[in-house]
């Protein structure tokens, strides 16, 4: 257990975050401790060998490309600010239009349905037939059916006929 604290101190003895009272803890057990030691000479090396490359330098002009390419991303902002608002706009004015048109479909009044002759009659409560009865009954059965022929042929409505 002390060494795998003494292990995470270490790391932390590099970068130069120990407090004093854990610095010394620290050296006292590694003083100790022959596995501590070890591994205090890997983190060294390993140290030396990333502080000896040298990291390479900005290209030339890198400033002037970035500040150019950042005015470019400015100046595009409000562009994408209303190409994101448009296309939110354009969904909800779908949306509504969808309800709005589903919701007349739904709850419109039904037209009123002309009623034919027949139905007129009925709804009266008299007898539909009551014309053509008197006119089988008139004369004879021939002279009843040319009237019949006759009187349907004026009738507009088909129902009649």
């Amino acid at each position: 257990m002390d060494c795998e604290k003494a292990e995470r101190l270490l790391l932390g003895a590099f970068d130069g975050r120990l407090k004093a009272g854990e610095m010394i803890w620290l050296q006292d057990h590694i003083k100790g401790c022959p596995a501590c030691q070890k591994t205090e000479q890997e983190y060294r090396v390993i140290l030396s060998h990333l502080k000896k490359v040298d990291t390479p330098g900005p290209l030339p002009y890198f400033k002037e490309r970035l500040l150019a390419k950042l005015q470019e991303e400015e100046k595009a902002l409000p562009v994408l600010f209303w190409q994101r608002w448009a296309t939110k706009a354009l969904a909800f004015s779908l949306t509504a239009f969808i309800l709005i048109g589903a919701g007349f479909l739904v709850f419109r009044t039904p037209e009123p349905q002309e009623t034919s002759q027949v139905e007129a009659l009925l709804l009266r409560d008299e007898n539909p037939f009551t014309e053509t009865t008197n006119i089988l009954e008139a004369k004879g059965p021939d002279n009843g059916n040319m009237m019949l022929i006759f009187s349907s042929m004026e009738e507009k409505d088909s129902a009649r006929r």
